[in-house]
């Protein structure tokens, strides 16, 4: 990010680099000195939670207690990373259950970790889901939902573009059933589903950034570009997405 002149990061919690599980708070202390000492500001902390054993609306109690355990040391985490900001997600419940078991398991394990959050000086970004995701939080309306019926200051909420695409929502659904409670976007492209660099998709990226610009959102844009076939030249996927966004915003 230095190198293309990035002044913000969203930083992603997995390893090798920084996996909540195998860190101290002390070595989340020495990579906060390594983003600062390259003039970086870290706008969100995203702890890894689609890929790894964790789920807080989980029914066994050993998989929720290690879940919520993962969370807690996140959000202290997050506070000695220097931000503010980290990103959460609602967990999933089993398809053969009623889904309203799950969503108060949920519901119970995001207000217990947004009151811990509020203690640290941290707010949650609650982030939809694609239905293979979870089948909780995986349009506005639930999220909206959620952040309702917990109704804190330190759980808000958040856009992913492509769960939006693919939920069948729109930017200004998002903006206006979240109002100011929308506090980050992730902008990425699509066909609809997937992690592509912006024109490696289908969605009408700039469409939805003119959109974004019209309701006045002061937030952060953040690329989420996370498609196998980029991990051996990464650079090229970013310099191409940003290239693009770029193009369209000025």
């Amino acid at each position: 990010m230095v190198k293309y002149e990035i002044p913000n990061i969203e930083l992603w919690g997995g390893f090798p680099h920084l996996y909540s599980e195998d860190i101290s708070l002390s070595d989340a202390a020495r990579i906060r000195k390594e983003i600062e000492s390259r003039c970086l500001n870290l706008a969100c902390y995203t702890p890894e939670q689609l890929m790894y054993a964790n789920n807080i609306a989980a029914k066994e109690p050993e998989i929720q207690k290690r879940s919520m355990d993962y969370y807690l040391k996140n959000i202290e985490i997050t506070a000695e990373l220097g931000t503010n900001l980290m990103l959460m997600t609602s967990g999933w419940g089993y398809y053969h259950e009623p889904i309203e078991e799950a969503w108060s398991r949920s519901r119970e394990a995001l207000a217990i970790l947004a009151h811990m959050a509020e203690k640290s000086g941290v707010t949650l970004l609650l982030e939809p889901l694609q239905p293979f995701e979870s089948n909780l939080i995986t349009n506005v309306q639930t999220l909206k939902r959620m952040l309702q019926e917990i109704n804190m200051d330190s759980l808000k909420g958040m856009m992913d573009i492509v769960a939006m695409a693919v939920a069948g929502d729109t930017v200004k659904d998002y903006f206006e059933a979240l109002g100011t409670d929308l506090l980050h976007i992730h902008v990425i492209d699509g066909t609809p589903s997937g992690h592509l660099a912006v024109g490696d998709g289908n969605l009408p990226i700039d469409q939805y950034l003119k959109e974004i610009v019209d309701f006045q959102y002061h937030g952060y844009l953040s690329m989420e570009l996370a498609a196998s076939n980029y991990y051996p030249e990464p650079d090229k996927a970013f310099l191409r997405s940003l290239e693009n966004i770029r193009k369209m915003l000025y």
